[in-house]
């Protein structure tokens, strides 16, 4: 890793129907935290939301509540790391 990248890591998994909650987000960012600098540091999914074309077993609703949990998880983790360094 050079001071020049940014990292993504995967906080969301797009193929479980379970959404994630922007608790369980956030940890996963303030794990990565250990890890990577946060200037470096971004969120994304795991993978895209349509992994094949054919594949409809992720509901657009579940789709978004997910994407909602990883822009609320990560402000959360982004309140919690800027009062610590």
């Amino acid at each position: 890793m050079k001071s020049n990248h940014r990292i993504f890591i995967g906080v969301i998994d797009p193929c479980n129907p379970i959404i994630e909650s922007a608790e369980t987000v956030r940890d996963r960012v303030l794990e990565a935290a250990k890890f990577i600098p946060i200037k470096q540091l971004g969120t994304t999914d795991d993978c895209g939301f349509s992994p094949f074309a054919d594949d409809t077993s992720t509901s657009r609703e579940v789709c978004y509540e997910k994407i909602k949990a990883r822009i609320q998880g990560t402000k959360m983790a982004e309140q919690i790391l800027n009062t610590h360094h």
